[in-house]
């Protein structure tokens, strides 16, 4: 028995669930890929998976079988891609996963100047809030505002992410402005909504971080809806220093500051927006063509905003 090619038919049937896609993906006969697994089952000595006529379904063995061959897996695959791409141009797929509004302003532009310059490489572009596991292999790169690094990873630092409260000119000049946080709810507040609900305003208070109640007039989870929003004057909002620093340079927004203290959306906690990957992959000429075209140009970006 083949045990490598019955371990990847294996991994991609727990994954389709599916005898016929299996097959598809490897382009051989549903009986090769019901053949092979048949053999690994009587090799282990266990059933993998249970089958009925309109099923297939992992057992409890199976799911453990699956959890411990994974990584090993992907480690094989990670190998061959490296020996057979270095004899040629950097090509194949290279998916990413980026923060919304960090993605639209910066990671975009960047990835559209690397198509031009490299057209064998593919790019599968997630632009989301949920985190992607890479360890799990569901991205290669990860953009991402932490404060708490994923382990085994490279992290580089690309921009800080800290928050500053901004609004237009000419709503200052009509409205007046909040001089204290408990002014805030005297204004019409515009806030953004995340993965596990609406990002909380905190305010600093004799050296403790407290939560402020507000009722916000406008909530929504995209970004530039709220930026626009805040630049035709309506109300006022805590927005990342990179999402409005192009609009400060030109007058379109100002910063709000506060007599009684600093506004934060994660109190004392410093963030940062890395870009991610495994070492491993970064073996791949695709993967280290794309991190260090990544991290130059958005490093760039960083020198505008600050």
């Amino acid at each position: 028995m083949d045990q490598l090619r019955a371990l990847r038919y294996f991994s991609k049937l727990a994954e389709t669930l599916s005898f016929s896609e299996t097959a598809d993906y490897f382009r051989v006969p549903s009986s090769s890929v019901s053949r092979r697994i048949k053999d690994l089952e009587e090799t282990l000595g266990v059933e993998l998976f249970l089958r009925t006529t309109r099923s297939v379904s992992l057992t409890d063995l199976g799911i453990l079988y699956l959890a411990e061959i994974k990584t090993a897996l992907q480690t094989i695959e990670i190998a061959d891609e490296m020996c057979k791409a270095q004899s040629v141009s950097p090509s194949g797929t290279v998916r990413i996963t980026a923060m919304p509004g960090y993605a639209e302003l910066y990671v975009l532009p960047a990835i559209d100047r690397m198509r031009a310059l490299y057209p064998d490489l593919e790019f599968d572009l997630n632009v989301t809030d949920q985190m992607l596991n890479l360890s799990n292999n569901d991205a290669d790169i990860a953009i991402r505002a932490t404060s708490d690094l994923p382990d085994q990873v490279v992290a580089r630092q690309l921009n800080k992410h800290n928050f500053i409260l901004v609004a237009a000119p000419d709503f200052i000049n009509k409205n007046g402005s909040p001089q204290t946080s408990d002014d805030l709810n005297k204004f019409p507040v515009f806030m953004y909504r995340t993965p596990r609900g609406v990002l909380n305003w905190q305010a600093q208070k004799n050296q403790i971080w407290k939560d402020i109640e507000l009722t916000p007039k406008y909530v929504t989870n995209h970004g530039p809806s709220l930026l626009e929003s805040v630049v035709e004057g309506r109300g006022i909002a805590l927005l990342p220093s990179w999402g409005v620093a192009k609009e400060i340079a030109a007058g379109e927004l100002q910063k709000v500051a506060l007599q009684d203290g600093r506004l934060s959306t994660n109190g004392d906690v410093e963030m940062s927006i890395y870009l991610l990957y495994h070492p491993p992959k970064f073996q791949l000429k695709k993967i280290k063509l794309t991190v260090d075209f990544l991290y130059r140009e958005l490093k760039l970006q960083d020198e505008i905003i600050a």
